[in-house]
């Protein structure tokens, strides 16, 4: 106990501190037990001063020391802080405790810091940089899932920086110190825990990757024992293990160096099974590392899958809204754009592997704007559908021209895509393309002198078979004009003539289908809307090729 005398002493002389005193102190605040020779390598300071300032501050009663039974020689001193010196720490009264705490627990408790000395000191040269490390509460860890709640309580835990395959890497585990004062069974609730912990993925977002589990203890015969009741409760594996993309196989090691906690460090002496060949702690946790980098491919590969897929079933329940959707949007362009990579399921799904962002921004403004959240599309969302109609545009423009045979031949397969290009559409793109180009002026004077024979053979046989005084009557210009109001049929898409036959029993044209182009035939007396010629639909497109170009 600190009497009152002693306290304003205390209070007095805090002020009296210099800076390493107060490192000491936070030493001792964070490991909660320090021996000299550990507090010597954490200060950085010669013995002697250290000594000197630990004298000094347990006169001052900060801290208090105690130097437990050795087998052998003499055990250095173990140093704690007091309630006035964890208040100075701390700034507020700790709970009241023994004056000295329990051998085993300053044993135990020193232990722990050994081990942070050791990577602290010995690790760079292992290959290990220690990177974090939480002891005893500030290492505890719970969960609750489909299972219940779970828990974890390791000695401490710790992060370590090394390099594996040429790459930097971090490695976690949870390390529990034994002085062979832990039973077998409550050892192998650990590793239960652990696998549970490991099993269901808990460290997913809370660790750079998943923490294997380290016992220091003190002989091989428990680490042999350890390692076996280990190997004998590890679950047979399961037939379905594949399906899940995060699935870890969890490392569970020891080493019988927890007197010698720098041979923990650098020394070949860790063992993951009862026949392994020890390795040292570098080279027992770079394959965790190369494990955690498969992991990650694994479960982003998988995570890239169900992205992809909700996508796609977005892109296709907005091509069976394309017409409202581009009506929605309220700008010509990319309206016109939303029809053309809308035009089916397939089309829309493709669209979304292309263009992911805009496929995500889109799906997510429709699902608002049918809902009323969000009538009004966002410009920036407008603005990206319209660069996408004038890339697609310009793409298909580059198309089009390129197609130098077609056009010198004047192809009438290319003469309606080119007159909906010129008027600022989009077309399917195979039309742009044609296949063993076609002399389109021979294909129309060979039309046209087809339907002319025909033609010709008709009106004739038909004046034959007039009586003579009605054959005077009848004008043969009259007869051809009525012979091409039933016959002569024009394409509505490349506008070549057709001599169509009719159906005997008056139901109409036996063909109303192009075999040029496929477009649909119609009687030429009917003047349908034809497409202008090729040379002027290219023309236009030439023209607005270079003013949206020069837009870019």
């Amino acid at each position: 106990m600190v009497t009152a005398g002693r306290a304003a002493t205390v209070s007095a002389g805090a002020d009296r501190l210099a800076g390493i005193d107060h490192d000491i102190l936070a030493l001792l605040h964070a490991h909660r037990v320090l021996t000299t020779p550990q507090l010597i390598a954490l200060a950085r300071r010669p013995e002697r001063t250290v000594d000197y300032r630990l004298t000094r501050l347990r006169h001052r009663a900060l801290v208090e020391r105690a130097r437990p039974y050795a087998a052998s020689g003499s055990a250095p001193f173990y140093w704690w802080l007091t309630r006035a010196g964890a208040h100075l720490v701390e700034g507020t009264s700790p709970a009241p405790g023994k004056g000295t705490p329990n051998p085993l627990f300053l044993r135990h408790t020193a232990g722990i810091a050994g081990l942070y000395v050791a990577l602290s000191e010995v690790g760079n040269d292992a290959g290990l940089e220690l990177a974090a490390w939480r002891r005893d509460e500030d290492a505890w860890e719970d969960w609750s899932d489909y299972r219940g709640p779970g828990r974890i309580r390791p000695d401490a835990y710790v992060e370590l920086r090394l390099t594996v395959d040429g790459t930097d890497a971090v490695a976690g585990a949870f390390v529990e110190v034994d002085f062979a004062t832990m039973d077998q069974a409550r050892l192998r609730a650990k590793v239960a825990r652990h696998r549970r912990y490991c099993t269901e993925t808990i460290w997913w977002d809370r660790h750079p990757c998943c923490p294997a589990l380290l016992l220091v203890t003190t002989s091989e015969a428990r680490v042999n024992r350890f390692l076996a009741t280990a190997e004998k409760d590890h679950p047979r594996p399961s037939p379905f293990e594949d399906e899940h993309p995060a699935r870890y196989a969890e490392l569970v090691a020891a080493c019988a160096a927890v007197a010698s906690p720098e041979a923990a460090v650098v020394a070949p002496v860790w063992r993951a099974a009862v026949g392994d060949a020890p390795v040292p702690l570098s080279q027992l946790l770079a394959p965790e590392v190369r494990q955690y980098r498969r992991v990650v491919t694994r479960v982003q590969a998988a995570w890239r899958v169900e992205d992809d897929q909700r996508r796609r079933v977005g892109a296709g329940n907005l091509a069976r809204d394309a017409t409202a959707l581009a009506a929605a949007l309220g700008d010509p362009e990319a309206g016109v754009a939303v029809r053309y990579v809308l035009d089916g399921v397939v089309a829309a799904e493709r669209w979304a592997d292309e263009h992911p962002d805009l496929a995500e921004a889109t799906v997510a403004w429709w699902a608002e704007a049918r809902s009323g959240a969000a009538p009004v599309p966002p410009e920036s969302l407008v603005a990206a559908w319209r660069a996408l109609y004038r890339q697609c545009w310009l793409a298909q423009a580059d198309v089009l021209l390129a197609q130098a045979e077609a056009i010198r031949l004047s192809d009438p397969r290319l003469r309606r895509a080119a007159a909906a290009l010129a008027g600022g559409h989009l077309v399917a793109d195979h039309t742009l393309e044609p296949a063993s180009p076609i002399d389109g002026h021979q294909m129309a004077a060979d039309a046209m002198a087809h339907h002319e024979a025909r033609r010709e053979q008709a009106v004739t046989a038909e004046l034959h078979a007039l009586p003579l005084h009605r054959r005077l009557r009848v004008a043969r210009a009259d007869l051809e004009a009525a012979y091409d109001a039933r016959h002569l049929y024009v394409c509505r898409g490349c506008a070549l003539a057709h001599n169509v036959e009719c159906d005997p029993h008056g139901q109409g044209p036996l063909a109303v289908t192009c075999q040029c182009c496929g477009g649909s035939l119609v009687p030429a007396a009917e003047v349908p809307d034809l497409p202008p010629p090729l040379e002027d639909s290219l023309a236009r497109v030439a023209a607005r090729r270079e003013r949206l170009g020069s837009r870019r």
